[in-house]
């Protein structure tokens, strides 16, 4: 039987409705019947929805519905990684709010879901600070009822391979999404002063902004989260994103906004790449390994000008007791 002799309300009912976002995005482009009936809003809307509950809010049902094609066009912007390199040469207009729309999983059970919107006016202040996006407030404390129990080490190992982070920033000025998170994360460690574990998300890019003499650049997302030591159960206690140079400090909200948004207009990667992060977490890495080399540089270099400087010492002091001597 063929496509076309299936009803549509059959097609659209009981099978379009079972399909994922990519599938049902490879479905449209096999026919003009298919285009038509996977473009509906409400599929989209619903795929959104399953995949990030956090996109159910007002505030970003209303930025998503200024989208060209609504929910679809949020889709394809959020659900791809976006190219590690960004090649923006025209100037983006500035925007006076982003909001980002977060979401964490354990195991596809729902942990943390929250969206915040982020006041980014370009005001002297703001442009000249440090960015910094935090979603919690100071001790503030958000349960779940994901509950741990036994080794520490299986504890941070499976923190490692089940936890998912899904933080999607929306530019409203431009409607357009893009998604921050490495999906998994790139690096789990106990803070044994605070007896937490946090946990690394990350996005490294080669941005075409000249920041402080090197163009790497990490979209950087702590979260923190520990375990009562009555129940077992997780909570989360911090989650944070910042824009970070080569050598690991905050860019300011002017340079961090132009390699927000300059994300959120990059080409996307192909889905192949977005299974598991693995390719995300090297890229991570390697970030790291560079600022570790550059810093051992940095020293070295800094080493040298100290030994430089005390040879100079000791020449002038020989220089000044020999004409006073003679």
């Amino acid at each position: 039987m063929a496509i076309a002799e299936i009803h549509q309300d059959i097609i659209q009912t009981h099978i379009l409705t079972r399909l994922n976002g990519q599938t049902l995005a490879a479905a449209g482009c096999t026919s003009s019947l298919l285009q038509f009936l996977c473009s509906d809003e409400k599929l989209w809307s619903d795929i959104c929805s399953s995949n990030w509950p956090s996109t159910d809010d007002p505030l970003v049902k209303q930025a998503i519905s200024n989208f060209p094609s609504g929910h679809r066009s949020f889709f394809s912007d959020s659900y791809p990684s976006p190219s590690n390199h960004l090649t923006t040469t025209s100037p983006l207009p500035q925007t006076s709010q982003i909001i980002s729309s977060v979401d964490i999983r354990y195991h596809d059970e729902l942990v943390f879901s929250k969206v915040e919107a982020t006041n980014t006016t370009p005001s002297d202040w703001f442009q000249s600070s440090p960015f910094r996006i935090d979603l919690l407030e100071p001790k503030e404390l958000i349960p779940s009822v994901v509950k741990f129990s036994g080794d520490d080490q299986v504890m941070q190992s499976n923190l490692e391979k089940h936890m998912t982070l899904s933080w999607i920033l929306i530019d409203p000025s431009q409607n357009r999404a893009v998604n921050l998170s490495s999906k998994k994360p790139v690096s789990v460690q106990r803070n044994w002063l605070t007896d937490e574990i946090e946990l690394t998300f990350a996005f490294v890019a080669v941005s075409g902004v000249s920041v402080h003499d090197n163009d790497y650049v990490n979209c950087n997302i702590e979260i923190t989260c520990g375990v009562k030591r009555t129940s077992g159960e997780l909570y989360v206690s911090g989650m944070s994103l910042t824009v970070q140079d080569i050598d690991g400090k905050c860019l300011s909200g002017k340079n961090s906004m132009e390699v927000l948004q300059g994300l959120t207009v990059a080409e996307r990667r192909s889905t192949r790449f977005n299974g598991g992060g693995d390719d995300l977490k090297g890229r991570y890495e390697e970030y790291i390994q560079m600022r570790r080399e550059r810093k051992e540089m940095m020293e070295m270099r800094e080493r040298r000008l100290d030994l430089a400087c005390v040879a100079g010492g000791i020449v002038f002091l020989m220089a000044f007791w020999s004409l006073a001597l003679y």
